[in-house]
C-alpha cells in the first residue's frame, strides 16, 4: 500500500483540521492503537506514516472501513476527498490546488472561499472606503467598482486592486476622489479575481451595498480669484460665499497657520500625504515643472509630504524631515547655497534645502525662516532691515540657510516686515522692520537680533501682511502692527493712517483662541470649541461672509468648520467636516 505523510494540517478558522473530517491529528496511530474490533476510526488520533502494515489484519476484513468522513482505504491505496493518491504525499497544507504536494497521482481540488454579505462589513470614513472580511485575504487582480445604487448602477470610480486598492490582512481599502452625496446608496463590486486567501480564490461574489455614512473633508475657497486661485475651475472673478475644490479626501490645514505671501497660488495636503497646488505660476512654483496656471489641484510629486508653508515659495516638509521649495530664487530664497537669479534659475519643481531634521517653515517676501528637531532656528533670503536676526546691518542677501544663536526655539512666523519665534520656555521674540509698530515693542528703531516680548506664557505666533499675533496659554488672542481695516479690532478707515496702529500687544476679545491665520488684512480665527471667526478687510469677500463689508470685530462662520487658512492673494480656505 502506498504511504501518506501530513508534515501540517491547516483549518479553516481555527481549531481542530477538518480534513480528514472528524479526525484530530496527534499522536501515532498504530495497528495494537486500531485494535482487531476497531471499526469506525473517525476519532482515531493519526500522526506520522500510515502503511498497509497498520491496517492489515481484522480491519481490512470487514469490508472498507472509514477513516473519518472524508478518508477512505481501499485496496487501490488512500483516497483523500475523492482524489486517489499514491507514492508519498508530503504537504506542508492540504489547502490550495496541489502544487505545493509532491508525490501526487492526481490534483487536489482547492477550497473556494465564497463569502455573502453576512461575511464582510463595508466601513466609511475620512481615509476612505474599507472593505473587511472575516478571513485573511491578500491582492489578485482586477479592479473594484464603486457603483451608485447597486450592481447595475452607473460606475463612480474603479480602483485597481494592489494599486488604487490596498490589501492589508483582512481589510480592502481604497480613497474615492470623487463626492459622495451623504444621503445615497453605493455598491462596492468586487469582482472574483480580485482577492484570494490561504484556501484558494476568494470569491466575493457582485458587492456589498450600503448606506453613505462617513467623515470627510471638503476644501473651500474664497475671495478674490485672481490667477484661479480657488481651484474650482471657475472664471476669476470673486466670490463672497465659499465655492468647493474638487476632492473628498482634503486633510486638514496644517498648523500653525501663516501670512501666505503675496501670489495667488495654493498648495493642501491630502490625507494619503500627496500634495496638490494650483493657481499663480509664473516662476514655476506649483511644481510642475513648468509655468502653465492651473485653475484645478494638480498633483507636486511625491506621497509622504507632511507639512507646507504657502508663501511667495512654496515650502513642504516630507515626513523624513527633508525640506523642499520651488519658485523664483530671488535673493536666494530658495536656499540653494549662491544661486540668486530671478528667473534663469527659478525651479518649477521642487528642490531640497540641505538637511533632514526640519521641523516647521514660514517663508514671506522673500525670505525664510524654519525651525529644526533639535531646537535651532535658521534663515535665509533677503533682508533690508535685519529681517533675518542676524545682527546685520544694511541690504543683503543669504542663499543657505544660517542659524541664529539658540537651540530652544519652537515655531516661526513671517510678517510682511518681520520674523517671530517662540521658545520652549514660553518666551517670544521678534526682530526686523519696525514701522508702524510691527515689532510690538513701543520702540522705533528696527530690530536685527531677536528681541523679547514681554510674558512668557506665549503658546504660538501668527504672521500677518501688516499685523503680527500670538496666542497665550489662558488661550487669550494678543495682536499689534495695523488696524486700518479693523485688524486689531478697533475702528478702522483708510489704509495709512498712524492712528490705527499699534505698538504693543493688545488683547483681542475672547479666552479660548486656538489658531489664526492672515489674509493680508483679514484674520481668521478657531476657538477650542471648533468654533470659528473672521475679522478685518472683505473688499473682496475673503471673509466669507457673503458680503463685501470690513468687520472690526470677529464674526463667527456658520458651519461645520474644522479649520481655516488666510492665503496670500486676499481670499481663504476652509476644511469643512461633512459626517453621514
Amino acid at each position: 500500500m502506498s504511504e501518506l505523510r501530513v508534515d501540517s494540517v491547516k483549518s479553516k478558522g481555527g481549531g481542530a483540521p477538518d480534513l480528514p473530517k472528524g479526525v484530530t491529528i496527534s499522536g501515532i496511530a498504530t495497528a495494537a492503537t486500531l485494535g482487531a474490533t476497531q471499526i469506525d476510526v473517525s476519532n482515531v488520533n493519526v500522526s506520522g506514516v500510515v502503511t498497509s502494515g497498520t491496517l492489515n489484519g481484522p480491519l481490512l476484513s470487514t469490508g472498507t472501513p472509514t477513516l473519518g468522513l472524508g478518508v477512505t482505504i481501499n485496496s487501490s491505496g488512500v483516497a483523500i476527498s475523492g482524489v486517489a493518491t499514491a507514492g508519498i504525499v508530503t504537504a506542508t497544507t492540504l489547502y490550495g490546488d496541489g502544487s505545493n504536494l509532491s508525490g501526487i497521482g492526481a490534483t487536489l481540488a482547492p477550497l473556494f472561499y465564497n463569502p455573502d454579505v453576512n461575511d464582510a462589513t463595508v466601513s466609511v470614513s475620512a481615509s476612505g472606503i474599507g472593505v473587511t472580511f472575516n478571513q485573511q485575504v491578500k491582492a489578485g487582480s482586477g479592479n473594484v467598482t464603486l457603483r451608485i445604487a447597486g450592481a447595475a448602477g452607473t460606475v463612480i470610480e474603479n480602483f485597481g486592486v494592489g494599486n488604487s486598492a490596498t490589501v492589508s490582512e483582512n481589510r480592502l481599502h481604497f480613497t474615492p476622489t470623487s463626492n459622495l452625496d451623504q444621503n445615497e446608496t453605493y455598491f462596492v463590486q468586487i469582482p472574483g479575481t480580485a482577492l484570494t486567501n490561504n484556501e484558494g480564490t476568494a470569491y466575493v461574489g457582485t458587492g456589498y451595498t450600503f448606506n453613505t455614512e462617513y467623515t470627510f473633508y471638503h476644501l473651500f475657497g474664497w475671495g478674490l480669484n485672481q490667477h484661479a486661485a480657488l481651484g474650482n475651475n471657475t472664471p476669476a472673478q470673486s466670490k463672497s460665499s465659499p465655492v468647493q475644490v474638487p476632492g473628498i479626501t482634503w486633510s486638514k490645514l496644517k498648523e500653525p497657520y501663516t501670512y501666505s505671501g503675496n501670489y495667488a497660488q495654493m498648495s493642501v495636503i491630502k490625507n494619503d500625504g500627496t500634495l496638490w497646488s494650483w493657481g499663480y505660476n509664473k516662476y514655476g512654483q506649483l511644481g510642475q515643472n513648468n509655468r502653465t496656471y492651473y485653475s484645478s489641484p494638480v498633483q507636486i510629486p511625491g506621497t509622504t509630504w507632511s507639512t507646507i508653508d504657502n508663501g511667495d515659495n512654496p515650502w513642504g516638509i516630507k515626513t523624513d524631515g527633508t525640506l523642499w521649495g520651488c519658485g523664483t530664487n530671488l535673493f536666494g530664497r530658495m536656499g540653494q547655497n549662491g544661486d540668486h537669479d530671478n528667473n534663469t534659475n527659478s525651479y518649477s519643481s521642487p528642490v531640497q534645502v540641505p538637511g533632514t531634521t526640519w521641523k516647521q517653515v514660514s517663508g514671506v517676501n522673500s525670505r525664510t525662516g524654519a525651525v529644526k528637531t533639535d531646537g535651532t532656528l535658521w534663515m535665509w533670503g533677503y533682508q533690508n532691515y535685519g529681517q533675518l536676526g542676524l545682527n546685520e546691518s544694511g541690504t543683503s542677501s543669504k542663499s543657505s540657510p544660517v542659524q541664529i544663536p539658540g537651540t530652544t526655539w519652537s515655531q516661526v512666523a513671517g510678517s510682511f516686515y518681520t520674523y517671530a519665534c517662540t521658545r520652549t520656555d514660553g518666551t517670544l521674540w521678534i526682530w526686523g522692520q519696525n514701522s508702524g509698530g510691527a515689532l510690538g515693542l513701543n520702540a522705533n528703531p528696527h530690530v536685527s537680533s531677536p528681541k523679547q516680548i514681554p510674558g512668557t506664557t506665549w503658546a504660538g505666533v501668527y504672521g500677518g501682511r501688516t499685523v503680527t499675533a500670538a496666542i497665550k496659554t489662558d488661550g487669550t488672542l494678543w495682536a499689534w502692527g495695523s488696524s486700518a481695516y479693523g485688524q486689531l479690532c478697533g475702528a478702522y478707515n483708510n489704509y495709512g493712517s498712524n492712528i490705527f496702529r499699534v505698538s504693543s500687544p493688545i488683547q483681542i476679545p475672547g479666552t479660548t483662541w486656538q489658531h489664526v491665520s492672515w489674509t493680508y488684512d483679514s484674520a481668521f480665527a478657531t476657538k477650542t470649541d471648533g468654533t470659528v471667526w473672521v475679522w478685518g478687510k472683505n473688499d473682496y469677500g475673503q471673509l466669507g461672509l457673503n458680503s463685501r463689508t470690513n468687520y472690526s470685530s470677529p464674526v463667527q462662520v456658520s458651519g461645520s468648520w474644522s479649520a481655516l487658512r488666510g492665503t496670500g492673494g486676499m481670499n481663504a480656505q476652509g476644511i469643512k467636516t461633512v459626517t453621514g
